[in-house]
């Protein structure tokens, strides 16, 4: 998932938050600011808000964490997690091969967040949580309770890409045999389940407006109809990833790589690079190679970023990037985790290194010429 930013890692997994989970960050935290400001001072409810979305935050990772470790359990790499609006989605480098494996992975976030909900929920009744002095923070850990035990009942929804929808998956696909056609009718699930919610919330809306004690308020019917719109889109294009993932199956970076790539040496300076190669032939990035062994790769903004009267004193090995911090692919590594690795750094090419020596590049088109190949010919 594209527009993200990084915020380290947990069991040698990426965490990443998408831009729109602010949005969610800021209702949890106004919300709870709200709440508490009947009390406290401005400063002292902002300061709750804000511990209220970390905690938030936190059972959600946790829910993701649980898909993951059961993942990797079963033999499935798990790349990164991103946080979204609508929770979190684990990038897994492929997809479960058996149909236990992926009802054990789905059911397993549900599970910990049910969990949680429980936690919060012993603690604010040990604590004293209905007592007639009960204070505000009992009231936070209930909230805190019923979010996650709602975040388990509304991922069990039968429809994709909701953990439901995943165990829906599982069921249709060890019935039916067919992965493809189990996707399928999760997928349409997950729309149904999209515009019905989007319905519900214009029904809110309008209900808002025409009775006297409507049953939700206005912003409750619009963020149904925000989840509602999101679940639709995220659950069609998930199927057509589908697709896409299926015909991909058997392409390796091997024979996706193009081998007309150019390379440059190291000791070349920027304004030789420019005027021999750049632009002659308007390659935007070159593999920089010395007696074959992979260096680095610079590119045209790399050399932007050196001032123009250094070019003639500036050697590409100085202004590339190293191979070390390069993103590369094995020969034999599917071109599924190449396309992603490529989308996920908006990449136009990667090198395909093997034994420090660039053998090839794989490019967007090459990976598209080779499947388009495949369907005129029928191969797979």
């Amino acid at each position: 998932m594209g527009s993200s930013l990084h915020l380290g890692k947990i069991l040698d997994i990426e965490i990443r938050l998408h831009y729109s989970w602010f949005l969610i960050f800021a209702i949890v935290t106004f919300f709870v600011y709200s709440y508490f400001r009947e009390e406290y001072t401005a400063l002292v409810s902002l300061a709750i808000g804000l511990l209220a979305s970390l905690l938030f935050f936190s059972s959600v990772v946790a829910h993701e964490l649980a898909h993951s470790v059961v993942a990797i359990r079963n033999g499935i790499p798990v790349r990164s997690i991103t946080l979204f609006i609508l929770g979190g989605v684990a990038n897994m480098t492929k997809e479960a091969e058996r149909p236990k494996a992926e009802m054990l992975m789905a059911i397993a976030g549900p599970l910990c967040s049910l969990v949680i909900g429980l936690v919060f929920g012993a603690v604010w009744l040990t604590t004293g949580g209905l007592h007639e002095d009960a204070t505000r923070f009992h009231d936070l850990l209930f909230i805190l309770a019923q979010v996650n035990v709602f975040l388990s009942l509304f991922n069990l929804l039968p429809g994709f890409p909701l953990d439901g929808g995943r165990v829906l998956r599982a069921v249709l696909w060890q019935t039916t045999k067919n992965y493809r056609k189990a996707t399928r009718i999760a997928s349409i699930g997950g729309q149904v389940i999209g515009w019905l919610m989007v319905g519900a919330g214009v029904m809110a809306v309008v209900l808002y407006f025409r009775m006297e004690n409507p049953p939700l308020d206005i912003l409750d019917g619009i963020w149904f109809a925000i989840v509602g719109w999101f679940l639709s889109s995220i659950a069609a294009s998930s199927y057509r990833q589908v697709v896409w993932r299926e015909a991909m199956k058997g392409i390796t970076a091997s024979s996706a790589m193009v081998g007309d790539f150019m390379t440059i040496p190291a000791d070349i300076s920027l304004m030789q690079l420019v005027h021999d190669y750049i632009q002659p032939n308007r390659y935007r990035s070159f593999v920089v190679a010395t007696d074959g062994r992979f260096q680095g790769v610079v590119d045209i903004e790399s050399i932007r970023k050196v001032p123009q009267n250094r070019w003639d004193q500036t050697t590409a090995a100085s202004a590339m990037t190293p191979a070390g911090k390069v993103i590369t692919a094995d020969p034999e590594e599917e071109g599924v985790s190449v396309a992603e690795k490529m989308e996920e750094h908006r990449l136009d090419g990667i090198p395909v290194v093997r034994d420090g020596v660039v053998i090839g590049l794989v490019t967007r088109n090459s990976l598209a010429r080779v499947m388009q190949m495949r369907s005129q010919f029928g191969t797979r």
